[in-house]
């Protein structure tokens, strides 16, 4: 499983590199300080030197200063720098000028930009500024904008309009253009370069674009490094490396998957791909250097380098070099091992120290995934550190290596020169073009050292990658190239010894950033993930998986008569285990044991019960290797995917046990009594355990009832429970078809509550099966499917749009509720995001799961595979298929389905959700934009929606407008995190509580409250007033369209305004005659109404600020649920009523109030006073009980409010359960706050603030000196 072989390698220096990857950091840093040390005599000149140089750079920048200049007064760390790095994107990525302005108008309007304007002595700054730093939206200050107040800028843009300063832009694009690159083609780079070069000045070029996601987009970026070599050779003139002019090659570049999961294949294509380049280089006896990614790759770029360097056609040559980071903690040892490697190859290398470029999002990484500690250093002065023990040893080996030292810090650069004594061509400097020249004219002129500029070519399009890392480095407080221009900061404290720093702290690790395991602070520990970029972590795991699978693995034989075999999806002839199912005698013996159990469960302490959570989460992680294997073996997930379901399960059960210790002051709620879990199959260990957990938890006991196609994993995990010391009765398996399940348990009065994930058919059916019972409505919580749609507008970055796009719709084999089924494309970027996107569809692998180099595994079981051949059937003649992924290799009889694009005209061609990897592209015009979203809220269908757009306002606009639950801004939107993004859809798509969100625990306890007392006079013939003849559905039919007319606008009414005419509402029946004789007590109902209102209005201000990663933004808003029905009839009481009007209304929901005759005075006086108060006649309707059925029928009603006291709760329940479309709640609550929460829905709204590649929240730390 997992590769083929083995990874160990037989290199020691190569086992330390895998060791200190992830290393914990005090370790790493004690580990090298002693190599960056150097005698106080040498320290002292090298402090003297940088300070003559530092001084002398400032006393020449006095007066102008350019981009240093720029980049000092808008910092990252102030708000109007963010916005300057947004701004220029409209000129890189938007094709259509509709979309410039309103991007120009979206970033313009969130800057104070008056009290920049002649804060700087650079004329750069105070004349153009404004107009040129780059890139996405990073940072969110919709909050705290005064709107009143935009500055001059915005002024300006007023009198002048967008275009003008489109055009402005335009010019001050060229400005930066010239600044941070060489040339837009090679040539007039290395023409440019002439000048310099004169100055004793060398060029290292680079030619700018993202990675490949295509193998088209890496045969255009092979061609442009081999044309560029041709040009760069021919300037070079026969120099050799050190002297000639030399260029820098990203391997993403030249290859769709440079991933160390796709290892065999591209050790297989890349060395080829490279030595081409290679001796093209050495042709003409030039450099190439193989530029330094993400951390994860090093391990794999190491054994391609190692293949390319010791090729001998490239004897004789000594251009072959390498970039290394500094900041990653093996970076000592991936020097040593280059050495090694020089040593036996016999020919020199050159190998370029850096610092590192993607230090947050390696930081950010790691969180999100859960690993044991960051690849980097978390304290600059540790990367300086590491940047000197490795100078050091690089300089010590000068015999084989050529070091090119990237540093634009003085204080370094001086170490550097002092260390390598008289030596001034034995090593050399570089420098990013256009940042810092000022340092390196003394170094070439006086110390006559050579320096490389590192130059980037290529057209304004492709700058936006390179530039945001170049501008998040420099302008990052931390910075050298930013602090240098900062004359508020003494010359000597710029200059600092890293070494002395560092020896001085108390914690070498940074405290500031979160430890993966404490993203979550003290409530809870992060669920513990796995790097499988990691040979260390693989190699284990490949062993116990295959461990595993020896040991469980049956044949047919194996299998007992009458058993249900457990086969692999991605190969049947695998038998994995067997079941045998429950039949109606056993279920109900097993329900027995739940209602038995319950007694002592339910008065079991919160804290032991939670306790029995967290030992769960232990106990799962304890044996993630095996729970991965059956995530492989029995629902044909990839070892990703595994990974991740573990994961989850672990977060459900601490983050319940934390909300739990939560509930436990709370002494009005009781459990409920027996719980019914049904589980699906594309989540058979976190949705399953997810239930099962909130369930116990809150003191219920329960029958969980997990898919039958992925029970086995169920099966285990109960038996890790029992392990752990879970009481053997409280939790009951019933595995057995689900129709049979629904007969025997849903009829049964024991069953208190349901939880169900699954199809919105099988929800509905579950939910008249337990209307039919009788009496109150039963708590159903139904997560269930969805018509998940993102939209794309033009300011979008294609590369990213491409990969979210390739994991929401296609990762899991599209098998998730989350999944993007409909792509909104706007038509002005359409084209090339289509090209790109089946090119990326083309370069994926589908196969077995249990390899690591499948991207693709198959669908779960003949069932999925045929509803799906179905889909393509009804596609032909409705939809244009724009690409097939080829399947290849595969069983006859595996449940394989090849990932599908399509066209459609429009969304009402699907008529049903697609569940599998299908994505269906939709072309929409700019303008159109709002036609977009009302078509998407039209489906009924309210689960997840995505959204890339870098204007910031359209995207938070798009949020609100939305009617799905979750919500993701910039990023990819499957993979909600327990506790950060709260999952759960409306409408279509769920009741609410959302899953792993701060409301779910309530919803499985019952209010402790005064028993309902049945009243003996009534009979359910009562129930004949309810009933609507003609004339009362024509009433019924008016008043919805009157109530669906004004809900949007309602809604949409900002907080204070919708509080504000309830208030006034309760101050007008204060005057009220009729009233006042119904009301019981007046004065305490008005009373208790306006202290409802102030908890409405703390509970709905503002949305609630989750936790989650650095660089990711997540918010849960409360939100309306929509026209609302509040039912009165005799037996309520005129302060429920009044009350839930209120709450109702003032929470944003439309209220249509279903009332006798003994409140139909009072309620059409209740309607007039508050029409009084302007608010719109549709907000507030009447109604009689005859009425009442057709209204319950009504496709728009979206719940019923009634006193828990009434006795029409059954007809009611039974009523909503007959009607086709979402499952509606009957809400009553004893106490004002929980009917707050009964009377919103929650929305999730995560958004990647890094989206465009740079995290100023990191970028901006100032560390402390602890």
């Amino acid at each position: 499983m997992l590769f083929n072989g083995t990874l160990i390698t037989a290199s020691p220096l190569r086992q330390k590199i895998r060791d200190f990857y992830r290393i914990e950091e005090n370790l790493a840093v004690d580990h090298i300080l002693p190599d960056a040390e150097i005698s106080m005599l040498a320290r002292s000149r090298a402090w003297e030197r940088a300070r003559t140089t530092v001084t002398r750079i400032r006393k020449e920048q006095e007066g102008h200063g350019g981009i240093d200049a720029l980049l000092s007064e808008y910092s990252l760390s102030t708000a109007e720098g963010v916005i300057l790095m947004c701004l220029a994107e409209a000129l890189l990525r938007v094709p259509d000028k509709d979309t410039q302005d309103e991007l120009i108008r979206d970033k313009l309007s969130k800057g104070q930009w008056t009290p920049h304007l002649g804060a700087s002595d650079s004329l750069f700054v105070n004349a153009s500024s404004w107009g040129l730093l780059m890139t996405g939206s990073m940072v969110n200050y919709a909050d705290h904008r005064q709107k009143e107040n935009f500055g001059t800028l915005k002024k300006l843009v007023g009198r002048l309009g967008e275009p003008v300063i489109r055009r402005a832009m335009n010019i001050a694009m060229k400005i930066m253009g010239k600044q941070f690159v060489m040339g837009e083609n090679i040539k007039d780079a290395v023409k440019r370069a002439q000048e310099k070069e004169k100055n004793g000045y060398v060029y290292s070029y680079d030619m700018l674009g993202e990675g490949a996601r295509t193998s088209k987009d890496a045969q255009r970026y092979y061609d442009s490094y081999a044309k560029a070599i041709e040009v760069i050779g021919k300037a070079g003139a026969g120099r050799g490396p050190r002297l000639s002019p030399g260029i820098s090659v990203k391997l993403s570049a030249i290859h769709p998957r440079y991933e160390f999961t796709h290892r065999e294949r591209v050790l297989k294509e890349i060395p080829a791909k490279l030595k081409e380049l290679c001796l093209l280089a050495k042709k003409y006896d030039i450099g190439l250097t193989v530029d330094a990614e993400e951390s994860e790759r090093l391990d794999i770029s190491l054994d391609i380098i190692e293949i390319v360097f010791s090729d001998p056609d490239l004897e004789g040559w000594t251009g072959f070099g390498l970039a290394v980071q500094a900041y990653q903690k093996r970076a000592l040892f991936v020097i040593d091992w280059l050495r090694d490697l020089t040593q036996r190859v016999g020919r020199k290398m050159m190998v370029r120290l850096v610092k590192g470029a993607y230090w947050d999002t390696e930081i950010k990484n790691a969180q999100k995934d859960g690993l044991s500690h960051f690849p980097v250093f978390t304290r600059k002065s540790s990367t300086d550190v590491s940047y000197h023990a490795c100078a050091n040893r690089l300089l010590d080996y000068r015999d084989t290596i050529y070091p090119q030292f990237a540093t634009h810090n003085a204080y370094t650069a001086s170490v550097i020169i002092e260390l390598a004594g008289n030596d001034k061509e034995g090593f050399e400097f570089q420098c990013l073009h256009g940042m810092g020249d000022t340092l390196y004219d003394q170094i070439v002129l006086t110390d006559k050292i050579q320096c490389r500029v590192y130059a980037p070519v290529g057209v304004h399009e492709d700058l936006l990658a390179y530039l945001v890392r170049r501008l998040l480095e420099n302008g990052a407080n931390s910075s050298f190239v930013n602090a240098i221009v900062d004359e508020s900061r003494p010359v000597e404290a710029l200059l600092e010894d890293p070494v002395e720093k560092t020896q001085r702290l108390k914690h070498k690790y940074n405290e500031q950033i979160s430890k993966p395991i404490n993203l979550y602070g003290t409530e809870r520990f992060n669920s513990k993930g796995m790097d499988i970029n990691d040979i260390n972590i693989i190699e284990p795991l490949k062993n116990n998986l295959e461990r595993w699978f020896n040991k469980t693995s049956l044949t047919e034989e194996q299998v007992p008569a009458g058993a249900h075999a457990v086969r692999n999806p991605a190969k049947p002839s695998e038998i994995i285990g067997f079941h045998h199912y429950d039949d109606k005698d056993a279920m109900l013996a097993k329900l027995d044991k739940a209602h038995t159990a319950f007694a002592s469960w339910s008065q079991t302490s919160i804290t032991e019960r939670a306790n029995l959570l967290l030992r769960t989460s232990d106990i799962l992680e304890r044996h993630m290797d095996e729970l991965i294997g059956i995530c492989i073996k029995e629902a044909g997930k990839t070892t990703q995917d595994g990974i991740d379901e573990v994961r989850e399960a672990v977060d459900f059960c601490r983050y319940y046990a934390a909300r739990a210790q939560e509930l436990d002051t709370d002494e009005r709620l009781a459990p409920r009594g027996i719980v019914l879990c049904i589980s699906p199959w594309n989540f058979p260990l976190a949705i399953f355990l997810g239930q099962v957990a909130a369930a116990l938890v809150t003191g219920n006991t329960v029958l969980a009832k997990p898919a039958e196609q992925t029970s086995l994993i169920a099966v285990r995990t109960l038996e890790l429970m029992h392990s752990v010391g879970m009481p053997e009765d409280i939790l009951q398996l019933v595995i057995s078809p689900g129709a049979q399940v629904g007969e025997v348990l849903l009829p049964d009065e024991r069953i208190k509550a349901v939880m169900f994930t699954g199809s919105t058919q099988t929800g509905t059916l579950i939910s008249q099966i337990l209307a039919s019972r009788g009496g109150d409505q039963v708590p159903l919580i139904a997560e269930t499917g969805g018509q998940n749609c993102m939209i794309v507008d033009s300011t979008a970055l294609p590369e990213q749009v491409v990969d979210d796009v390739i994991a929401s719709g296609f990762q899991s084999a599209g098998q998730r509720c989350s999944a993007l089924r409909i792509l909104f494309l706007q038509e002005d970027i359409a084209d090339s995001v289509t090209d790109m996107l089946i090119g990326a569809l083309s370069e994926l692998h589908i196969g077995d799961p249990a390899l690591l180099s499948t991207d693709i595994g198959p669908v779960i079981d003949q069932k999925a595979l045929k509803t799906l051949n179905k889909h393509v059937e009804d596609m032909q003649g409705k939809a244009k298929l724009l690409y097939q992924c080829k399947v290849e290799n595969v069983p006859a009889d595996a449940t394989f389905f090849a990932p599908r694009l399509y066209q459609l005209d429009n969304i009402n061609v699907l008529q049903r959700e697609v569940f599998g990897p299908c994505v269906h592209i939709i072309r929409f015009k700019a303008k159109d934009l709002p036609q977009v979203i009302e078509q998407i809220n039209s489906t009924g269908f309210g689960l997840t929606m995505g959204v890339h757009s870098r204007i910031e306002e359209r995207a938070l606009e798009l949020a609100r407008l939305s009617r799905a639950g979750n919500v993701y801004i910039n990023r990819n939107m499957i993979g909600a995190i327990v506790g950060v993004q709260p999952f759960g859809g409306r409408g279509l798509s769920g009741t609410g509580p959302k899953a792993g969100g701060p409301h779910y625990l309530s919803r499985l306890m019952i209010e402790k409250a005064t028993p309902k007392l049945s009243d003996s006079d009534y009979e359910p013939e009562q129930d004949k007033a309810l009933l609507s003849d003609d004339a009362g559905r024509k009433q019924a039919q008016i008043i919805m369209q009157n109530a669906v007319a004004a809900e949007n606008q309602w809604r949409m009414t900002v907080l204070n305004t919708r509080v504000s005419a309830v208030r006034q509402l309760l101050a007008k029946l204060a005057g009220v005659n009729i009233v006042e004789e119904l009301a019981e007590d007046l004065n305490r109902t008005l009373s208790t109404a306006r202290s409802q209102l102030i908890s409405i209005e703390k509970r709905l201000r503002k949305p609630k600020v989750l936790p989650g990663p650095t660089g990711e933004s997540n918010l849960l808003y409360l939100e309306p649920r929509g026209i609302l029905v509040c039912f009165a009839d005799k037996n309520v009481t005129f302060e429920y009523w009044a009350l839930s009007i209120v709450t109702a209304l003032a929470t944003g929901n439309v209220v249509i109030s279903v009332v006798s005759e003994v409140f139909y005075d009072e309620a059409i006086a209740f309607r007039n006073q508050f029409i009084a108060t302007g608010s719109p006649e549709g907000v507030l309707q009447v109604a009689k009980l005859n009425q009442l059925e057709s209204l319950l029928a009504e496709p728009k009603l979206a719940g019923v409010v009634i006193d828990s006291k009434s006795e029409r709760s059954a007809f009611i329940t039974q009523k909503l359960a007959q009607r086709e479309g979402a499952i509606l709640p009957v809400i009553s609550a004893e106490y004002n706050d929980n009917l707050i929460q009964r009377l919103v829905t929650e929305k999730s709204v995560s958004t990647d603030t890094t989206a465009s590649g740079g995290n100023t929240s990191l970028m901006t730390l100032v560390e402390d000196e602890e």
